[in-house]
């Protein structure tokens, strides 16, 4: 029995000394709120009542890739707080007027390609463990 005991406790340290763990993502890794908040407080405001966003001048002034990536954290940020689903449809991103329509669904692709986003069913969502990366891309807006 101890030495079972042992064995596992040696396990469980090993898995966690190991290296190679820091290359493995997953689906449901927590959110930090404070980088998203961080990342989104400069583009976007969510009011209250309606449950929709407020761009600011300086997310108008995006790429349509970093646009997407903005309004699908967004939706993230805003399942979190209120309990709904993280994904969007091209049609309701098409809706927020932030890009032509003509040109949502080929960045919503490019970005699909790119592995920045997911998609399942036809709707998108920046998955929890892209969050650092995308904050990581935005750090040149800080200045």
């Amino acid at each position: 029995m101890v030495l079972l005991l042992l064995v596992l406790i040696t396990l469980i340290m090993t898995n966690n000394q190991d290296p190679l763990e820091k290359l493995f993502v997953s689906e449901t890794q927590a959110v930090n709120r404070q980088e998203l908040t961080e990342l989104l407080s400069p583009f976007l405001s969510i009011n209250k009542e309606t449950q929709s966003f407020d761009f600011s001048g300086k997310f108008r002034e995006l790429s349509n890739s970093e646009k997407i990536l903005i309004v699908l954290a967004a939706i993230k940020a805003k399942s979190l707080y209120l309990g709904m689903e993280d994904k969007v449809s091209p049609s309701e991103i098409i809706k927020m007027d932030i890009a032509p329509a003509g040109s949502i669904k080929g960045t919503l692709k490019m970005l699909l390609d790119s592995k920045d986003i997911k998609s399942e069913n036809g709707k998108y969502s920046l998955p929890n463990y892209k969050l650092s990366q995308v904050v990581a891309r935005f750090k040149k807006f800080e200045k």
